[in-house]
């Protein structure tokens, strides 16, 4: 691709008029791929040697497929409200909902914690971002020790992981998690919010990358190998994206 990365077009369906970005794929990636994220944002993730006019025919050719995921994410943040951190809200851990319980204390007793059907948190001022700040900070806590008990549990059944696998968290607002170069898991603190299965996913979805670098057929003959349901599980957790993150 001689365009550089970010180069944006817009796609005409209908009276729609739906942007999209274009950028390189990974070496050794042969295949044009589109993506819609949670967000609605399209990104055309292009091989080196194709042309910017290939890609374009390439994606009004799924411009059907394009505009429908782009509606139903749209259709899905219109069910997310902005959040406020006061009691009576609820919150996300492990994939259920609990409610927000918010009690004022000194500030030495402040924290959170899970208490029956509620996330309590204790605050020396019910100010929101004070909060949102304990809030988040009880998640990545979480996350540091349930999704590394996790990664083992997962890595554990690969034949190809003959090691501790590395991770580290890493927060983003649109992605759950990646592989560095190294092969250091990078997860989203936030995933700790999704149900188990949708995790388990994710940290596949990672580990197969130690075997297979790119999105190619044979990444995804191992995830089909390793979680026969994945599409369904990851349908799932798109369909959820909007609601998990909406800090």
């Amino acid at each position: 691709m001689t365009a550089s990365d970010g180069a944006q077009r817009i796609l005409v369906y209908g009276s729609e008029r739906i942007p999209y970005i274009l950028q390189s794929a990974k070496k050794g990636k042969r295949k044009l791929s589109i993506h819609v994220e949670p967000d609605g944002r399209v990104i055309v993730e292009v091989p080196s040697e194709a042309s910017i006019e290939s890609a374009e025919r390439a994606v009004k050719a799924k411009a059907r497929w394009v505009y429908e995921h782009v509606k139903a994410s749209q259709q899905r943040r219109e069910h997310v409200t902005e959040r406020e951190y006061v009691s009576g809200e609820t919150a996300f851990y492990l994939g259920r909902r609990y409610k927000l319980k918010i009690s004022e204390v000194p500030k030495a007793e402040s924290g959170v914690k899970l208490s029956g059907g509620a996330i309590e948190v204790k605050v020396a001022t019910k100010d929101p971002q004070i909060v949102r700040g304990r809030l988040r900070g009880w998640y990545k806590e979480r996350a540091r020790v349930y999704l590394g008990k996790r990664l083992e549990a997962v890595a554990s059944g690969l034949p190809w992981v003959t090691q501790r696998p590395k991770f580290h968290l890493m927060e983003t607002e649109k992605r759950w998690g990646g592989c560095a170069a190294d092969g250091t898991i990078q997860l989203n603190p936030f995933l700790v919010k999704a149900p188990r299965d949708c995790i388990d996913y994710v940290l596949l979805h990672e580990l197969c990358h130690h075997k297979e670098h790119n999105h190619s057929p044979e990444f995804y003959a191992l995830l089909d190998q390793y979680d026969p349901k994945w599409k369904l599980t990851k349908r799932k957790l798109d369909d959820m994206a909007e609601l998990l993150l909406n800090e």
